[in-house]
């Protein structure tokens, strides 16, 4: 009997998720037993370290294993879990058609999933919708201490132009300041970000981390501001 050739695929996003067990090494004894337990050989291992589940486009990794389902003599791919493999709905959907057009078998060892019955795809949706509310929960969270520290003038995450720290607190940086009403001038006179960026540039003007000016960088500190 032919053994099934299986790809494993290791994603870790922070050293948060290392610490709750979702190591790669961790990841990879799961995946190597599974494999080794089902007599499936795994041909190949494929990893994102330091990756969100939402951003596809930054995962070399798992580029390569789409690359490889569609271009190589493939069974199958096994993940420690579905999260692993994405938090984006969407994105999970469009890869499990992808497996199957490419007659390739899906496992998800923790949660004991697979793509082969109506049972296991019905479980892969649910755990899907319940990782994406939990992403957007936890954006929703970070959203919300933000929002409550900036209004409570308590410092959070990076320093914003116009701001310095005291403490825990923050305090208006009066040089900064008078630039960001430069700024609000030139915004409620019709000015672009583009084009203030440009007229902070030339007046010398450096950005909190010393660099020249974007429109993108404009348009942050003056959403900041409103």
């Amino acid at each position: 009997m032919v053994m099934k050739r299986l790809i494993g695929y290791l994603r870790v996003s922070s050293e948060i998720s290392k610490n709750k067990g979702n190591s790669i090494g961790n990841q990879f004894n799961k995946v190597k037993g599974f494999c080794e337990l089902n007599d499936y050989e795994l041909v190949d291992i494929l990893k994102d370290e330091g990756k969100s589940g939402m951003e596809y486009s930054k995962r070399e990794g798992y580029k390569e294993l789409i690359d490889k389902c569609k271009n190589e003599n493939i069974n199958g791919v096994v993940v420690y879990s579905l999260s692993r493999l994405g938090r984006k709905m969407k994105d999970i959907i469009d890869v499990m058609e992808l497996f199957r057009e490419n007659d390739i078998e899906f496992y998800s060892v923790k949660e004991n999933l697979n793509n082969k019955d109506i049972m296991g795809k019905l479980m892969m949706n649910i755990l899907m919708c319940f990782n994406e509310f939990e992403v957007e929960s936890i954006r929703e969270r970070i959203r919300d201490v933000k929002r409550n520290n900036k209004d409570n003038g308590l410092v959070y995450g990076k320093l914003m132009f116009g701001k310095d720290k005291d403490g825990k607190r923050l305090i208006d940086n009066k040089e900064e300041m008078k630039s960001v009403k430069y700024m609000k001038t030139l915004r409620s006179r019709g000015y672009s970000y583009f084009s203030i960026s440009d007229k902070l540039n030339d007046k010398g003007v450096k950005t909190k981390t010393n660099k020249r000016w974007y429109g993108k960088s404009v348009s942050n500190v003056l959403s900041y501001y409103k």
